[in-house]
């Protein structure tokens, strides 16, 4: 499962990888919030407020191939 993270406003990608959540192993990104503080909770292109409510948060399953 991946995820991506964009910004609500101008939706620059904030992150894009492993389902956060379900990272058992490497916990080098423990949450959503601590991805957002990388940006010092605000976004690099527009300026905008980044909170977990001003976000667009994805998540997406594998893809399956039908033969």
């Amino acid at each position: 499962m991946t995820e991506k993270i964009n910004c609500g406003k101008c939706d620059m990608l904030l992150y894009f990888g492993e389902e956060i959540k379900r990272r058992l192993y490497m916990r080098a990104i423990p949450s959503e919030k601590t991805v957002l503080g990388y940006y010092n909770d605000t976004c690099p292109r527009c300026g905008a407020k980044l909170t977990l409510k001003t976000v667009n948060i994805k998540t997406e399953g594998r893809k399956k191939y039908v033969a």
